[in-house]
């Protein structure tokens, strides 16, 4: 594997926010605003729902992430379970995030999501764009490859029902 290198140039110009029912995204948009405006915010990872879940009701929502992405700044959807990994293309709100730029995270943790934004935007060669697709790259081992995750389980008991050709439960 080579020599251990330290790497010391770390761009933290970061924010984590862990979404809760009931959240108000006008206090999203204004910190985005205010640290794009300020060039203190490049990059906002998202805890979401479950395998990448965000309120689907809140157009205002997706809107402002929108915003962020064509403001330069790396949007990034991480999940709130301790197992498990983000599945954005499987759901309709997932979709969504996608096409306002939001990146998966895929399995990484929190924190290895944050350290290896950290260490991609303090490389200083890289483009948001360039940094969005190493997101899904295994560099050390951090993020499972997108084929080798189990499929998304079944999320109702009338989805089970139907793959097993049964209409009722």
């Amino acid at each position: 594997r080579g020599v251990l290198r330290v790497h010391t140039r770390m761009d933290t110009r970061l924010l984590t926010i862990r979404l809760v029912p009931g959240f108000d995204d006008k206090i999203l948009r204004h910190l985005i605003r205010a640290g794009a405006e300020s060039g203190t915010l490049r990059a906002l990872v998202l805890q979401l729902y479950g395998t990448g879940n965000a309120p689907s009701a809140k157009k205002e929502f997706i809107e402002c992430l929108k915003e962020a992405t064509e403001l330069g700044i790396l949007v990034v959807a991480a999940t709130q379970c301790h197992i498990g990994s983000v599945a954005m293309g499987h759901y309709a709100t997932g979709r969504a995030l996608e096409r306002a730029g939001v990146v998966s995270s895929n399995d990484m943790t929190l924190e290895a999501t944050a350290c290896k934004i950290s260490y991609l935007m303090g490389r200083g060669d890289l483009s948001r764009d360039e940094i969005a697709d190493l997101m899904t790259v295994s560099m050390r081992g951090e993020v499972t490859h997108t084929d080798a995750l189990p499929p998304p389980p079944f999320s109702s008991a009338y989805q089970r029902g139907r793959r097993k050709g049964k209409y009722f439960y």
